[in-house]
């Protein structure tokens, strides 16, 4: 059942228009034979200038001739019709449609200024339109369809699932894809350019669907971000995953996805840090689309137990045992009681281990699978419990014996009060045969390869914790002061951060030997020497650095050091001076960076800093703001955790406290505003309690004002 909201009448009409039908056009061919197909109770009209008889049926020459409300309307004109045919659809009071016209934004800068203006116009008079270079919707859910996707395999229905995807191609040959793996959809869309509708609009009305507990999508770029995560939050709250193929992992596919609808892809690792704050789970096939999908549309949101799979293979327990294990799954121990129960099953198990290898007995016996299945269903640390099975294609692969090992599988299965899945050794189609096998039986899922498998419940788990962790409402608001003053140095950055609750080094500007001599007495110690200049950001490379000077004459000969070697490798630099600081001993050094994702905004990164940043490359990253837990679950994230935590007899760092700062630095930087380009403290110096920003500095997208010149 649909419900319904702004375009219900778009994937859920009574009566459709096919616009530029004629026997000679094969796009309205697609959509009448794609109508028939999904069982469409519907009216279909068909419009045609000169109106002649399409496919045996009468035709009017004009959407106002038709004389009856329509809902929707598939537009298959040229691209130089396209305007009037919307024209003439507006006048009529039809106000959805799809146009699969193209030779617009993919084109080049000519089609999307043409695309802009057509489309403009159909905005204004209220039109809501999926396209242009779009194949259309199917609804298998509504029996619906305005769709031009070639499909010579039918569409599972009354599915879980619903797809989105921006490439049309993609779209037919994903929905090929999961009738061959024997995946049902409720709804298949191709997005095309988007120049009204767009994915996170079609994202929007998916989740509210009753019938669809999963949204696959394929995607090349997200036009509205800020909505797309609202979009994301909201699926949270109703316990929905959304699965999702990004391409845009290379410049090549930014230039491929330019090419072909004309959209922009922004940076990767920024898209990682999306998904991991706001529930999505990302794949990187498209295979394991479809099959992660279906395996937590069937599962749903698991319990934090963890998994248990039984099989007659030792084999396929050790390849599920590796590939479980790369996949983050946490197997269950067996309790004691659980052991037990194993032992009366089959003696000579002695220690089983999990994945549990039936062994052959199963063969002589099969009902000793359905026991240890229903062993390992009672287990109380079991949240999702699997059997490996391989499903005959042919009546020559089946006799009495497969059937009664499936018949047991599904027996021991049945007896969990977990969600439970029955996993093929191998990825392999689903014949017609074995469908009919699966339906006969009551097979709710077969999961289609251990190794997809796997993959897709490691997702699963991931997803479950995200919708126990993940932002779901809004974060603490945080907003760019107005008219604030920008820092354009070192020490004006760490000024500013030490303002908004970053603590920092103590620091001194001098202008003179003589000024550097008394700074350094001053501080009675051992300080470093910087160079203070807005047009240096690498100071080590002119020599404008000196570490370890010891007391006040060697702090004024330091000084006319450094300005003699600035003044040698960057004559022409502005110098505002010398930074003085303490030299603090060596302790934890962080590195937080800030950056502007021409997408999604903000991100902030955490890593070890100093000469590391580089030589690791080891950082997590969030999108801002960040709360200090979420700060926390991205130290958990970097491959040097153990250096935080106290490794080999050096002291644990306080990453509570810690935690804090990094979220303080991320709320500064969003005050600067949005014309923010970078901001970066390296390092962040932790010398058991005392935490420092020693080194920052920002930079800008637009020059600065002339009042701060």
């Amino acid at each position: 059942m649909t419900v319904s909201c702004p375009l219900s009448r778009l994937f859920n009409p009574r009566s459709v228009v096919i616009i530029g039908a004629s026997d000679n056009n094969p796009w309205s061919g697609m959509v009448i034979r794609t109508l028939k197909s999904v069982g469409f109770s519907g009216k279909v009209h068909l419009v045609n200038k000169r109106g002649a008889e399409v496919m045996g049926q009468a035709t009017f020459t004009s959407c106002r001739n038709i004389g009856e409300p329509v809902d929707a309307a598939f537009l298959a004109v040229p691209a130089a019709a396209l305007e009037d045919a919307l024209e003439d659809m507006a006048d009529a009071g039809i106000m959805h449609g799809v146009v699969v016209s193209s030779g617009f934004a993919e084109t080049g800068p000519a089609g999307a200024a043409e695309q802009k203006r057509i489309f403009d116009r159909a905005a204004a008079r209220g039109l809501k339109l999926l396209g242009p270079n779009s194949l259309g919707s199917i609804s298998l859910t509504d029996s619906c369809a305005l769709s031009a996707m070639s499909l010579d395999l039918p569409i599972l229905p009354n599915g879980k699932v619903a797809l989105i995807s921006q490439s049309g191609a993609t779209a037919g040959l994903l929905t090929k894809q999961a009738y061959r793996q024997n995946i049902a959809l409720s709804h298949v869309v191709a997005m095309g350019n988007e120049a009204c509708i767009d994915l996170t609009e079609v994202l929007e009305y998916m989740i509210e669907q009753p019938e669809v507990r999963a949204v696959a999508i394929f995607a090349e770029s997200i036009r509205r971000p800020e909505s797309f995560l609202a979009a994301a939050q909201r699926a949270l709250a109703l316990k929905k995953a959304i699965i999702i193929l990004k391409v845009g992992t290379s410049e090549l596919t930014a230039e491929v996805a330019q090419a072909h609808t004309g959209a922009l892809v922004g940076d990767d690792r920024v898209f990682n840090a999306v998904c991991r704050q706001y529930g999505l789970v990302r794949v990187y096939s498209l295979e394991q689309l479809l099959i992660t999908a279906s395996v937590i549309a069937h599962v749903g949101p698991l319990e934090q137990k963890g998994f248990a799979v039984a099989s007659i293979s030792g084999g396929a327990c050790e390849i599920m045992a590796d590939a479980g294990s790369s996949a983050g799954i946490r197997f269950t121990r067996f309790a004691p009681r659980t052991m037990e129960r194993l032992k009366d099953v089959v003696a000579d198990f002695g220690a089983a281990h999990n994945p549990l290898d039936v062994t052959g007995a199963a063969l002589v016996k099969p009902e000793i699978l359905e026991n240890v299945l229903t062993a390992l269903a009672a287990d109380p640390d079991v949240g999702l419990l699997a059997c490996t099975f391989d499903m005959a294609s042919t009546p020559a692969q089946t006799n009495s014996f497969t059937l009664t090992m499936l018949d047991r599988s599904l027996a021991g299965l049945a007896t969990a009060k977990c969600p439970t899945l029955l996993i093929e050794q191998t990825m392999k189609d689903t014949t017609e045969y074995a469908r009919e096998l699966l339906k006969k039986h009551a097979v709710p899922i077969l999961v289609p390869g251990m190794d997809a498998a796997m993959k897709a419940i490691g997702s699963a788990y991931q997803w479950s914790d995200r919708m126990r962790t993940a932002r779901t409402g809004t974060s603490t608001t945080v907003k760019p002061i107005a008219g604030i003053n920008r820092p354009r140095s070192e020490r004006e950055t760490l000024e500013y951060l030490q303002s908004h609750g970053v603590p920092v080094i103590p620091a001194r500007v001098v202008r003179s030997r003589e000024e550097a001599a008394s700074a350094a007495q001053e501080m009675n110690g051992v300080v470093v020497l910087k160079i203070l200049s807005p047009d240096i950001a690498h100071k080590t490379e002119v020599g404008g650095v000196m570490l370890n000077v010891d007391g006040g004459a060697a702090a004024a000969d330091g000084y006319d050091t450094i300005m003699r070697n600035v003044g040698g490798a960057a004559p022409h630099a502005r110098i505002d001076g010398i930074i003085v600081s303490p030299m603090r001993s060596q302790g934890t050094e962080l590195f937080i960076g800030i950056v502007r994702d021409p997408s999604f905004g903000l991100a902030i990164a955490v890593g070890l800093g100093g000469i590391w940043i580089e030589a690791l490359d080891d950082t997590a990253l969030r999108l801002l703001p960040v709360t200090p837990d979420e700060v926390l679950e991205m130290f958990g994230e970097l491959k040097a955790q153990r250096l935080l935590t106290g490794y080999r007899g050096a002291p644990p760092v306080d990453l509570a406290a810690l935690s804090v700062v990094v979220a303080a630095v991320g709320r500064a930087a969003i005050a600067l505003g949005p014309e923010l380009a970078s901001l970066e403290i390296n390092p962040l110096s932790i010398n058991a309690d005392k935490i420092e920003a020693l080194d920052a500095l920002a930079t800008w997208s637009a020059s600065e004002p002339t009042s701060q010149a």
